[in-house]
């Protein structure tokens, strides 16, 4: 039976390689007849084409659940279009031997998945993140959008962009006095020296007076803040952009600081029950190859991968969402769709074996 099971984890995990490939490039193609329209002297075609390559990484662990979907209708499809399945039962293979052969490569996948968000995709969509803030940078303006803002020490700080190493882009810093604005200091970066030292690069300062505004360029300046260099990072990132222990360490010092960690919480559960999912929609494609699907042609295959996929991604966001905003665990929100596919799954192929 050795031989049968690798024959029909092959057939699973071509399917499933089809199906990421051609999910990939639509995603590629999209996305660039989406953000041509950014592309300007500072942030050219190449630069674009590097920001998009880089989050590609991020996008093939997201798109696992419903590729090993799709790739199982697929790849089963074809064999029960040709009888092969058929003859598999007739010989006394169960359906639950058969759906073990396809979860094996689905399962195998679903953990490269894992590892691509945990030490590729996160490096990739900071580099990715770091070109199109630079944009910004090489033209002598500062953005006010897509970075973050922290109170630190009674001033407040927005910060544009981070690396993994401590060094911050386009900062600016407002001191205020009660209803007064002090001064604004801007930097292009700003690096960590030790303890709550920094030092901030390229720095324009500018002074409100009673009677008078003055500006002061420097090209260093020191700067003393209370908060850590992998914090500030962590605090610039979008949370489907961090791995699972960034997620992790972040969302325990919102806690230490009694803020809202919700968003981080929902990101983590979403990426690490992703393998779960993964197997999830296999059972329900299992019980659909071996009941309506049939007979069915490979374009109806396709089409109802594409429909329950979908179904399942907007429950996933309602649910998962919803727990954030009514404040239950999102771990459940999450679990919900999950749980239903699994249930459903199971049900449905116990009914056809």
């Amino acid at each position: 039976m050795t031989r049968i099971d690798r024959y029909i984890g092959n057939s699973v995990l071509w399917a499933f390689l089809i199906v990421a490939v051609v999910l990939l490039g639509l995603d590629f193609a999209l996305t660039f007849i989406e953000q041509i329209k950014k592309v300007n002297d500072n942030y050219t075609i190449q630069s674009l084409l590097q920001v998009i390559l880089y989050r590609l990484p991020g996008k093939l662990a997201e798109y696992i659940p419903i590729a090993s979907l799709i790739g199982t209708l697929m790849g089963l499809g074809t064999l029960a279009a040709t009888s092969e399945l058929t003859v598999m039962r007739a010989a006394g293979m169960p359906i639950w031997r058969i759906g073990f052969a396809a979860c094996q490569p689905i399962l195998l996948v679903s953990l490269l998945g894992m590892g691509i968000s945990e030490f590729v995709s996160p490096i990739a969509e900071q580099k990715a993140t770091l070109i199109e803030k630079f944009k910004d940078q090489e033209s002598g303006t500062f953005s006010l959008t897509g970075g973050v803002w922290l109170k630190a020490d009674n001033n407040f700080v927005y910060i544009d962009a981070a690396d993994d190493t401590g060094k911050l882009y386009n900062l600016q810093i407002f001191s205020p006095e009660g209803q007064k604005l002090n001064y604004i200091r801007t930097a292009s970066t700003a690096e960590h020296v030790q303890g709550t030292q920094w030092q901030l690069n390229n720095v324009t300062e500018t002074r409100f007076h009673e009677d008078r505004i003055e500006k002061i360029n420097m090209d260093r300046a020191n700067w003393d803040v209370s908060i850590t260099p992998e914090h500030l990072f962590l605090a610039t990132q979008e949370p489907d952009s961090l791995s699972l222990s960034q997620l992790q360490n972040y969302q325990s010092y919102l806690k230490e600081q009694k803020l809202d960690s919700a968003r981080y919480e929902l990101e983590f559960w979403i990426t690490a029950l992703r393998p779960v999912a993964s197997l999830a929609l296999v059972l329900v494609a299992l019980s659909s190859v071996f009941g309506p699907l049939r007979s069915s042609t490979m374009g109806s295959r396709i089409f109802t991968g594409v429909i329950i996929g979908l179904a399942f991604q907007n429950a996933l966001n309602l649910f998962g969402r919803m727990s954030v905003a009514v404040n239950f665990p999102p771990v459940i929100g999450v679990s919900i769709p999950i749980i239903i596919c699994l249930l459903a799954g199971i049900i449905l192929i116990r009914r056809r074996g």
